[in-house]
């Protein structure tokens, strides 16, 4: 499975009540996406204590022939004309664990840790456990720079920690 995000960093004083009536208004046209697993409609606020104001849609797909499609038939087209060139992150999965409850998540908390070099790679951490409070959580790593993302989801708003970023999830869409 590959992961896939673009983070799209608003002016301080965006209203982000533009991004909640799109996602609101639109979010629901990625249920059922061919390839996909699922896409977590984030965002960030500078008024929740974030560095900065963003939209941030994170995407899990099956397989590249559905990621390919969004990107190249169109689907991206929106992102592109309401806010200009996006560069996508891309990165392939290690865990994915998404509980029952995985759709009622509110929060995401992502934590990014450098794969720190070495004489062998066999002693990578690429896994993760769910903990109670949690109701998925995805870790991806990325080569070309050589970091590996965790993505925690939860319910109820966790507590905020030093150089880890808490999104809303607005909506999730799932196949």
């Amino acid at each position: 499975m590959d992961a896939m995000r673009y983070d799209i960093t608003l002016p301080a004083d965006y209203d982000m009540n533009i991004i909640r009536n799109r996602v609101r208004d639109n979010g629901h046209l990625m249920d059922g996406f061919n390839g996909l697993l699922f896409k977590a409609f984030l965002i960030s606020e500078r008024s929740q204590g974030e560095l900065s104001n963003s939209y941030s849609p994170l995407y899990v797909w099956k397989d590249s022939e559905g990621m390919n499609k969004f990107i190249f038939n169109g689907f991206f087209d929106n992102i592109l004309q309401s806010f200009g060139w996006q560069n996508i992150e891309i990165g392939i999965t290690t865990v994915v664990k998404l509980e029952e409850n995985f759709k009622k998540s509110k929060y995401v908390i992502e934590k990014t840790d450098d794969i720190l070099p070495g004489d062998t790679l066999q002693n990578t951490n690429l896994n993760a456990t769910l903990s109670d409070t949690e109701s998925g959580k995805l870790v991806i790593y990325n080569p070309d720079k050589w970091k590996k993302v965790t993505f925690s989801f939860s319910e109820a708003r966790p507590k905020k920690e030093n150089n880890i970023r808490c999104f809303e999830v607005l909506h999730i869409s799932t196949q």
